[in-house]
């Protein structure tokens, strides 16, 4: 970790903080190195390490935005995207709904709002769990909102414990490899009750990413998509869901990265600050060139999955 980077760290979080990032950092890396590839295990520590950051720049949402006419902020896209999955999966008054991969529960607390459920939410990252706790707590949701630690390929839950799950752009973080999209579309079916219904979105990718693709997917995504070559559909079907409202969204996705570009030259000299000059600039032209990469080679599927009898 840059020397830089370490000495933010310690101010901003002392000793206790900046251990949990080294940790993070180490357990994110490891697997990789060792390896060649991620682990569920490493996922959450990703997530462990960039959560603090992510909230500074982007806000408490941790997926793409969602722009139906191009013009919406990044906070009004986040939202849109929570919206259509939401409305996807018909989410009702008094409904148990289960969110899959909650991030810190921001959407979770916007769907229960707005739909008067209740919702449980689980989440791989330790970190995101903490902090997401307190914010469901300052936005007096904890009744209403409960999330926890643990990973969706194996759900803590009972038999047909859901009326519905939302599944917001986080299955092709939690599947590491290619047997575990069966995996975790099983537990789904399995804690869903029969005719329930799942709202689904995630990037996808349609075709193997080159050997450059892949180095700059890794550096922003810490996944260089090699599984994101992924359908979705397919993967529902073959166990026994019934597919419907199928759309393509990847194009009203893109404006994400406008918007996060404009974040980061609006506050260039605070990222300088954070990790260095020299940090900041490679991130930034990363992210130049992730746009191209997707529009070439990515999908981006939404749906309404209903699950089949009782197996």
């Amino acid at each position: 970790m840059p020397a830089r980077a370490l000495t933010t760290l310690w101010r901003e979080g002392g000793a206790a903080g900046c251990a949990r990032k080294l940790s993070a950092a180490t357990r994110m890396g490891l697997p990789l190195l060792l390896g060649g590839r991620r682990t569920a295990a490493g996922v959450g520590a990703y997530f462990d390490l960039v959560t603090d950051d992510s909230r500074r720049f982007y806000g408490d949402n941790f997926h793409f935005g969602y722009f139906p006419t191009g013009s919406e902020t990044l906070a009004e896209a986040h939202d849109a995207h929570t919206d259509l999955v939401a409305a996807l999966a018909q989410l009702g008054e008094g409904q148990r709904v289960l969110d899959i991969g909650c991030g810190l529960g921001a959407p979770a607390v916007r769907m229960a709002r707005r739909h008067g459920c209740e919702i449980a939410g689980i989440n791989i990252s330790r970190e995101q769990i903490r902090q997401g706790r307190e914010m469901i707590a300052r936005e007096g949701m904890s009744d209403r909102v409960r999330i926890e630690h643990g990973d969706a390929r194996k759900l803590p839950f009972a038999a047909g414990s859901f009326d519905a799950i939302v599944c917001v752009e986080v299955a092709g973080d939690i599947c590491v490899s290619a047997a575990d999209k069966q995996t975790l579309v099983g537990e789904l079916a399995r804690v869903l009750r029969p005719g329930g219904l799942v709202g689904f979105s995630d990037l996808a990718l349609h075709s193997p990413p080159s050997k450059d693709d892949r180095r700059i997917l890794r550096a922003v995504f810490y996944d260089d998509g090699s599984e994101l070559v992924s359908d979705w559909p397919a993967i529902f079907s073959a166990v026994g869901f019934a597919v419907s409202g199928q759309r393509c969204i990847i194009e009203q996705t893109l404006p994400t990265w406008e918007r996060v570009r404009e974040i980061y030259t609006g506050r260039d000299s605070e990222l300088a600050r954070r990790y260095g000059a020299s940090i900041a600039r490679r991130t930034c032209a990363r992210i130049e060139r992730i746009p191209e990469i997707l529009t070439r080679l990515g999908t981006f599927p939404v749906f309404a999955a209903r699950n089949g009898p009782s197996r």
